[in-house]
């Protein structure tokens, strides 16, 4: 009897430590559920912030979109009277480049009909170090007074198939910005195959393809567009 008595005692001493782990357990338990449930709490409220983030950055972006839009196009419209001349040699405008542009004009454009008004106000070269011999020659930029003139000059160039200064070939373009020349220069390789075909293309502001086919006008806004286009005319 007093050995089932000790075991017995034993036995309830293990059983009480047993059921003050357990308690102890519940407690820990207890503990780690509501911390569990508070990060839940705020992970959801950190999500709910992430989203409006989101939204908060797509609406920024496309606020910059936009507002990149207008500072490219007051850009472009600052730059309307500009015309570049590639080809030009070399220190060929001498010490007057507004003189020298004005009868350069005149003298590869002709036929031309200017205003009475007809300046150009600045010219220049574009700065870049000195260029080693057999470099391309460097651009040559002017800015007319009128833009009706600035039109005018274009539109004369595009109708000459060549133009010639001293035996170098020089062409007149448009003194866009440097993103509407990149846009434009996507169309160099689609608008050689319309020349090939005989098929008469002008560029439109900003880089906006214009197809005379026969009687019907097609516009494109992409190169890609132009290309199928011209794929399934044959």
């Amino acid at each position: 009897m007093t050995a089932i008595t000790n075991c017995q005692s034993a036995h309830t001493a293990k059983i009480d430590h047993l059921q003050t782990d357990l308690s102890c357990l519940h407690r820990d338990t207890d503990k780690i559920r509501d911390r569990t449930a508070a990060v839940e709490r705020r992970l959801g409220e950190v999500e709910d912030v992430a989203h409006l983030g989101k939204n908060h950055v797509r609406a920024l972006q496309q606020q910059v979109k936009i507002i990149q839009a207008k500072v490219e196009d007051a850009e472009n419209r600052n730059r309307h009277n500009n015309i570049r001349i590639l080809g030009l040699p070399e220190r060929a405008e001498g010490q007057a480049p507004e003189d020298f542009a004005e009868q350069l004009i005149k003298q590869c454009l002709t036929p031309i009909t200017l205003s009475s008004n007809f300046v150009v106000e600045r010219a220049h070269r574009i700065l870049t170090r000195p260029l080693p011999p057999g470099a391309p020659t460097r651009l040559f930029t002017l800015n007319v007074l009128n833009y009706r003139d600035g039109d005018t000059i274009l539109a004369a160039a595009r109708q000459l198939t060549e133009i010639k200064y001293e035996n170098a070939r020089i062409s007149f373009y448009p003194g866009f910005s440097s993103e509407v020349q990149r846009q434009r220069r996507q169309f160099t390789a689609v608008r050689a195959r319309l020349r090939e075909k005989g098929i008469k293309s002008t560029m439109l502001y900003p880089s906006c393809l214009r197809v005379q086919d026969g009687d019907s006008t097609r516009f494109f806004s992409t190169p890609e567009e132009a290309s199928d286009w011209l794929d399934r005319r044959g």
